[in-house]
């Protein structure tokens, strides 16, 4: 059966549909809230809210973007509001997902020992900082730079323009980019890469 057969059943309230239908998206909701919180134990509670979510309002799909679209936009919803609720917040990009790829990796262009080195302490040193961004700035590189989702697909899920999601990332991108510069050390690390 194909999807769109399937959303139909399932917004028809046929249980057999909508288990199905969530059972084709489970890994992509679990990895999705991994990224935001990157505890397994936040993650596991927080997509199994967002299950649910899902499961209340799939008649609420209506067709106007993909039903992928749609479930990143309640999934993202979920966890914002988790987010809001508990103020501790951290994605850690040294996890891994379940099939064991990390989830956030920098590119490595060598298997010297002291650039591992230096990349894993600053993939910890960009986990730490992307905790402290605002709620706004965390989630739009989360959905462009580490999910890899187009720009107009963010503009759907986030519910705003194409300007906004452009001009919003590019300032996440400074925030992040300052609180970097900021840490003692990293202006080093900068110049040694700008030199390579």
């Amino acid at each position: 059966m194909d999807e769109r057969e399937l959303i139909k059943r399932a917004q028809a309230g046929e249980t057999e549909a909508i288990e199905e239908l969530l059972g084709l998206y489970e890994r992509l909701v679990y990895n999705l809230v991994h990224r935001y919180f990157g505890d397994r134990a936040d993650a596991a509670d927080t997509a199994q809210e967002a299950m649910i979510r899902i499961y209340q309002r799939v008649a609420d799909f209506r067709g106007q973007s993909s039903f992928k679209t749609w479930l990143y936009r309640v999934v993202t919803n979920v966890c914002l509001d988790a987010l809001r609720r508990r103020k501790t917040d951290c994605l850690s990009l040294d996890e891994t997902d379940e099939d064991g790829r990390p989830l956030w990796q920098l590119p490595s262009g060598t298997d010297d020992p002291e650039a591992a080195m230096e990349q894993s302490e600053l993939r910890g040193l960009l986990t730490r900082l992307l905790a402290t961004l605002a709620e706004d700035h965390r989630v739009i590189i989360v959905l462009r730079d580490i999910e890899g989702l187009p720009y107009e697909e963010i503009a759907v899920i986030l519910g705003c323009t194409l300007g906004t999601v452009k001009s919003r990332l590019a300032r996440a991108r400074e925030a992040l980019r300052r609180k970097f510069l900021a840490c003692p050390g990293n202006t080093g690390w900068v110049e040694r890469r700008m030199q390579a």
